[in-house]
């Protein structure tokens, strides 16, 4: 069983969250749950906070319209001891089996059980420059599908909501340390709302999964920058381009994609036939929205995931730009390369995926 830490009991007392506007929570009296007590701490992870690359966004940690909350962050009288306590997390009823999601790019740093929780899924970040750590609990040893040291992305399927521990029905406790694993737990509602936590879509599971749509396979070639013709336009791309664009095409065949093309000025990568632009069922000119951006964020995370491999140098989607070269940095505001708008829907890349193969 995990170890648990104790730490000194909190000297300032913490409200309950009653309602948090900005995120649409419904508050039901009268579902229970319940988690550790007030001196309590998660399991040390004994690796140093504040290592992980920056996050490509925030998210809630349940599809949109599978839970209700059910008890905020603060004191409240514990429904299985009867002592007043501080309530580390919050609680969202859902079914049992609802997926449950990361709701940062991360690691995982602890997985199991631990007292009280049932058992414990704990990922570390970085959000906004500051290491955070997230927690997941109450879920069945069989509701887990991710293992210590794996690297996680918003949104991606890492568990199945249950009943676990000091439970009185089944619902995901959700916690936020700033600092790591061992600091303080905040009220993770306006965290969340600060943070600008986006809901995954419901219609489709693990729709943020990045390792769900199967491996990508190498450039099998031996001249990756020849040209041949461009299947999306009547011009030429790179053999690597092409590659890559085979994959995601067959890896997401509901994605539409548009490559070559002429530009003012310098040639650019896609005149040069190194680059590709995806759109996911919305427009040029309409930004993503819904399972438009459920599916980007999917498609991205995948092409992010098996850069290596494909042979792609960088990616630009929803404002941020990530390149293998600054891999170590995550994610990273895009200004618009001296030739878009960063802040325009199609300057910013808010209505599609750019990806450049490497030359």
């Amino acid at each position: 069983m995990a170890k648990i830490a104790l730490i000194t009991v909190l000297a300032l007392l913490f409200g309950p969250a009653i309602l948090l506007l900005s995120l649409g929570l419904v508050l039901n009296p009268a579902a229970q749950a319940s988690c550790l007590t007030a001196t309590s701490s998660l399991p040390s992870t004994g690796t140093p906070a504040g290592t992980e690359p920056e996050t490509s966004r925030v998210v809630l940690p349940l599809p949109a319209g599978s839970w209700t909350r059910s008890s905020g962050f603060g004191m409240r009288v514990h429904p299985i001891t009867g002592e007043r306590k501080l309530h580390t997390g919050v609680d969202l009823s859902a079914n049992a089996g609802t997926p449950i999601v990361a709701v940062a790019d991360g690691r995982v740093v602890s997985v199991g059980p631990a007292v009280g929780y049932g058992h414990l899924i704990v990922i570390e970040h970085t959000v906004g420059g500051q290491p955070v750590a997230t927690a997941y609990a109450h879920m069945h040893a069989e509701g887990i599908h991710v293992s210590v040291d794996d690297a996680v992305t918003a949104g991606q399927h890492i568990a199945d909501v249950g009943s676990d521990g000091y439970s009185t029905g089944a619902h995901l406790h959700f916690e936020a340390r700033p600092g790591g694993a061992n600091a303080a737990p905040i009220d993770p509602e306006p965290w969340l709302s600060a943070n600008g936590a986006a809901e995954v879509n419901g219609s489709e599971d693990n729709s943020c999964d990045a390792t769900t749509s199967g491996p990508a396979t190498p450039y099998p070639g031996t001249n990756p920058n020849g040209l041949v013709d461009d299947p999306t336009t009547d011009g030429l791309i790179t053999e690597q381009t092409a590659h890559v664009l085979a994959q995601v095409r067959a890896a997401f065949p509901d994605t539409a994609w548009a490559c070559w093309s002429q530009r003012p000025g310098n040639d650019s990568e896609h005149e040069v036939g190194r680059a590709c632009d995806g759109t996911f069922g919305n427009s040029i000119g309409t930004a993503a929205t819904g399972p438009a951006l459920d599916l980007g964020w999917k498609v991205t995370n995948w092409l992010k995931i098996n850069a290596g491999k494909l042979g792609v140098e960088y990616l630009i989607w929803q404002g941020r730009i990530w390149s293998v070269a600054r891999s170590s940095e995550g994610w990273r505001s895009y200004d618009g390369g001296g030739m878009h708008d960063p802040t325009s829907v199609t300057g910013g890349h808010f209505d599609h995926l750019h990806f450049t193969a490497a030359s």
